[in-house]
């Protein structure tokens, strides 16, 4: 009787497994939810847009600046992970805006504030298509000093097109021997945007 009794043994842990993975699963799920909830001074902005004019946009964008990285790094936690999300349009919409208004001559202080956050965030654990938000960003505000951490996703399949637009937004020759160096072992479409995006910048 002890062979046929294994088989019932072995069925019943694997349905316990998959219970205790489940339950984790929900955990993790509400914790996620709980945690993209946001602070009050952030969720008085987004409850404000978009804005009705320029002067107002630029107004809320100062007001977010004003919380630095904290408020960079809360409004990209709720973007999501996932494309589409709901929930994040406002907050890519204000991150958005954030980058542009950052953009402008004479506010460097904001653009490197934003940018080294933005690049920061590359190496948290995001779905790449949240990275991939934050590369499109960083096309528009990035300077040479976030080449390593945007050069750092050219081996990723999903970043490495957006990774190079980026790259070759910013150029320079940080940016040119980033993409030279990783040309070497990139294989498939991957090579093919590097080499592409090598060939751009070495006719600047």
């Amino acid at each position: 009787m002890k062979p046929l009794r294994e088989p019932l043994r072995a069925k019943t842990s694997v349905a316990g497994t998959a219970a205790v993975g489940a339950a984790a699963a929900a955990a993790l799920a509400a914790a996620r939810s709980s945690a993209a909830e946001p602070s009050k001074p952030v969720a008085d902005v987004l409850d404000q847009l978009p804005a009705d004019d320029y002067e107002t946009a630029g107004k809320r964008c100062a007001a977010l600046l004003d919380g630095g990285p904290a408020v960079v790094t809360e409004l990209v936690n709720l973007v999501g992970d996932e494309f589409g999300d709901p929930g994040g349009v406002k907050p890519k919409y204000a991150l958005h805006g954030l980058v542009h208004y950052a953009s402008r001559p004479g506010v460097e202080k904001a653009r490197a504030m934003l940018a080294e956050t933005l690049a920061a965030e590359l190496a948290a654990e995001h779905s790449d298509e949240l990275k991939a938000f934050i590369v499109r960003q960083l096309q528009l505000c990035g300077r040479t000093e976030e080449v390593s951490a945007l050069a750092k996703l050219l081996t990723s399949d999903r970043l490495c097109n957006p990774v190079t637009q980026a790259l070759v937004a910013i150029g320079g020759p940080s940016a040119l021997k980033a993409l030279r160096d990783a040309l070497p072992t990139a294989e498939g479409p991957r090579q093919v945007a590097i080499s592409q995006a090598v060939e751009l910048l070495s006719r600047k």
